[in-house]
């Protein structure tokens, strides 16, 4: 069951930032690259002012170089994130309209022996209690859904 609260947890983030290890890998990248390009850039500024010719361009292409690195890490990490959302929601989508948690058989054995152990006279009020505030939390969650959108 926690692992199934963990798993909705990170489809949620997903879905609403669509942050994956390879969006974060992508960015890392682009970071780089870009600091890369930066570091260049400067480089070959400093080498235009201090002789005005000769190895300027060779810093300068060394620097578009990174800059393309990092336009095309920025492409990939855009298209990674846009598929991981559209995953993550697609996932969600189908695990609201999946059964429910409630008919798992590890969680039906596990009543059944609660239900024997302390006597179903004593289990059934606390059941039904805790069935009325799934619902109710599940009708509230659909609700706040329903008035984002």
């Amino acid at each position: 069951m926690m692992k199934s609260l963990m798993r909705e947890v990170t489809l949620t983030i997903q879905s609403k930032t669509g942050a994956t290890p390879a969006v974060i890998v992508w960015l890392a990248v682009v970071a780089i690259a870009s600091l890369t390009a930066f570091a260049f850039l400067c480089v070959a500024a400093y080498a235009w002012l201090l002789t005005l010719f000769g190895s300027v361009y060779a810093g300068l292409i060394a620097a578009g170089f990174f800059i393309v690195v990092a336009a095309i890490a920025g492409m990939f990490s855009a298209a990674t994130r846009r598929r991981a959302r559209e995953r993550a929601i697609l996932e969600r989508a189908a695990r609201a309209h999946a059964g429910s948690w409630l008919l798992d058989p590890k969680i039906l054995t596990t009543a059944l022996q609660v239900g024997r152990t302390l006597g179903w006279q004593r289990i059934l009020p606390v059941a039904l209690l805790g069935f009325i505030a799934a619902q109710w939390a599940r009708e509230y969650r659909e609700r706040g859904r329903d008035g984002a959108e």
